[in-house]
């Protein structure tokens, strides 16, 4: 056990060397004055969030109650980063072998480390009452996110909405599961819908949000709202990191306080005082949740 944790640390630091540094000879150095076409932004985005689901799945199975699906996650981040390997020649006409052989090697790292769990790639089951909670509440995400976003455009890009409390809701209401479904397929359909161009972004951000949120469920309030806030971070964070490398500091750090503060702190106070009138109207949700 103690080695396969040295090694996912060794995996983990070489894929942040590799994202770090290509991102670098992507985009050069990172100031506000970074100033790429619509194609190159696409491409530089793409790259980023295949590397950080790499970075972040490992960690967030690691969890406890989440442990069951660690090779689910080294298998998905694995492959992750063998296709973020081949954006940068493919979709961007930049190629580092150094940089290449660096991802590679991160990538045949989780690959190794989900063979020797010995377990197989356990993926979640759903129940029928499941499915429908998830498509109710990935339309009222997809609406919260729409409605609202179109009408608060940001000047940086992109657009304020609450569609986080959505998540949330479903997130303290059923559990990380449905929490994670939620974040991915409600946002998705909002940006689609919208025109956002890299709604592969949102995926992450408001998928992993979904499973930090779930972590509340049966949790007091102290707890619920800190996790709250910290799926809220997770999710801001994201999109900085992205943000920096194709739009600079500056209007990376504006985004940032208008995710963390305008669109996940707003949601938040909405979703305890949801869930909490919901489950005092409802005290049997908890019996077949």
């Amino acid at each position: 056990m103690a080695r396969r944790k040295l090694f996912l640390c060794v995996a983990w630091v070489i894929l942040l060397a590799y994202t770090v540094g290509y991102g670098l000879v992507l985009v050069g150095p990172l100031s506000p004055r970074v100033s790429l076409g619509e194609s190159e932004k696409l491409g530089v985005a793409l790259f980023l969030t295949l590397c950080l689901a790499g970075l972040v799945l490992p960690v967030v199975s690691a969890v406890q109650g989440l442990h069951r699906y660690l090779c689910a996650a080294l298998a998905v981040s694995s492959a992750a980063i063998l296709a973020s390997a081949a954006v940068p020649p493919l979709v961007l006409g930049s190629f580092d072998a150094g940089l290449t052989l660096l991802g590679i090697a991160s990538a045949a790292l989780y690959g190794a480390l989900c063979a020797s769990l010995r377990v197989g790639v356990r993926l979640p089951s759903w129940s029928p009452i499941e499915v429908a909670t998830v498509s109710v509440f990935s339309a009222l995400t997809a609406v919260l996110t729409g409605v609202v976003g179109a009408a608060f455009p940001s000047p940086t890009g992109g657009y304020t909405d609450i569609g986080d409390a959505g998540i949330f809701i479903a997130a303290l209401l059923f559990g990380p599961k449905v929490g994670c479904a939620v974040g991915v397929i409600g946002p998705l359909i909002a940006d689609l819908l919208l025109g956002y161009p890299r709604w592969f972004v949102s995926v992450l951000a408001h998928g992993v949000e979904g499973v930090i949120a779930g972590l509340g469920r049966s949790r007091g309030l102290p707890a619920r709202a800190a996790l709250l806030a910290l799926a809220g971070l997770f999710m801001a964070s994201t999109y900085f990191v992205v943000n920096v490398y194709i739009k600079g500091y500056g209007p990376a750090v504006v985004s940032f306080v208008r995710d963390l503060f305008g669109q996940a702190v707003v949601s938040l106070v909405i979703s305890l005082v949801v869930c909490s009138a919901v489950e005092k109207a409802l005290p049997s949700l908890s019996r077949w949740r």
